[in-house]
């Protein structure tokens, strides 16, 4: 009987068939190819690949109002929204959301950490504007910088005798502790006490420890009107009009550029096409400034802020109010 040799009959394999050898090779360096390819792309940074829709934030953290006064916390909450829906391309407006009441100076600090803060309004300065990231459309066309004075009834006749700088300065201001404003008047030669709370600032002028509260040209008759039952003594002073080129900017993290773009993109856009001041025109906060008064009858004092950075554009009408606007032919610079 013959002997069958196993060796002869086995089926052919790919190590002694080169040619299957072969293809088998040529498939496996296709796909590690593939594969590769497949693991670089995915390490393609964001900005090289196909662009895809900017993500959207679900909410925007902001501060709650200072007091149940606060009607400029309505106001930018308001103008934040706008903002938002002007330049929205499609995207869904995110939820304001109020978090907490807290002092200028902490809401700085909150809006660099980004856990409880996401956006605020804030005066403007070259420190803020190095650790936060400015949306420089003023909010209020720089109103802000033309300052009325609040003062007790019984100082009137100390007013009227101001008639320069220099008699302004043997008086005591008061301003809030992280304000810029502070600053600005000490550079200018001129006394100011502080506190970091806003509601305590009414209650130290009432109380004789300070003489006057220089505030926003829009500020202080809705300031007086709401806190008349508190402090009827205080009144507003007509005889000076105080200048300084200064504003409200919002302002969101240096990280947040998407954000910031989106909110200034429609900020430019409300001030070319004049909505923030017909905004203005029909807001609590504003609304009863308007028609703007001739002051060319006041002391004009116009002081230096040197506290705001060389290029701000504060001579751009589109955004920022002028001297001529309050009939003021001549700025009586005291710098």
């Amino acid at each position: 009987m013959a002997i069958l040799n196993r060796s002869e009959n086995r089926q052919p394999t790919k190590q002694n068939h080169p040619s299957l050898q072969w293809v088998w090779l040529k498939s496996t360096v296709l796909l590690i190819s593939v594969l590769t390819s497949l693991v670089c792309f995915a390490q393609v940074p964001t900005q090289l690949k196909a662009p895809t829709q900017l993500k959207t934030p679900i909410q925007l953290k902001v501060p709650k109002a200072r007091s149940s006064f606060d009607i400029s916390h309505d106001y930018h909450i308001k103008l934040l929204e706008k903002a938002l829906i002007k330049a929205s391309e499609g995207r869904a407006i995110p939820d304001i959301v109020a978090t907490f009441d807290m002092s200028q100076g902490r809401a700085m600090a909150e809006l660099i950490k980004g856990e409880l803060l996401d956006v605020y309004w804030l005066g403007t300065d070259t420190i803020a504007e190095h650790k936060l990231r400015a949306i420089r459309v003023p909010t209020t066309r720089g109103l802000i910088g033309y300052r009325k004075l609040i003062i007790r009834k019984e100082s009137h006749a100390v007013f009227d005798k101001v008639n320069s700088l220099e008699r302004l300065q043997t008086l005591v201001a008061c301003q809030g502790t992280h304000w810029p404003d502070t600053q600005i008047l000490k550079d200018a030669g001129l006394k100011v006490t502080t506190s970091v709370q806003y509601e305590t600032l009414f209650k130290m002028l009432a109380n004789r420890r300070c003489d006057y509260f220089p505030r926003g040209y829009h500020d202080y008759k809705k300031e007086l009107e709401l806190r008349y039952t508190l402090y009827p003594d205080l009144v507003s002073y007509d005889g000076i009009l105080l200048h300084y080129p200064f504003a409200v900017y919002f302002f969101t993290r240096h990280e947040n550029e998407a954000l910031a773009k989106w909110i200034e993109v429609g900020l430019h856009a409300l001030a070319k096409e004049g909505e923030i001041e017909r905004f203005m025109q029909q807001h609590p906060l504003t609304a009863h400034v308007f028609p703007l008064t001739n002051e060319n009858h006041a002391l004009y004092l116009d002081i230096a802020n040197s506290l705001l950075p060389e290029d701000t554009p504060y001579q751009d009408h589109t955004l920022w109010y002028q001297a001529t606007d309050f009939g003021m032919k001549t700025s009586n610079k005291n710098q």
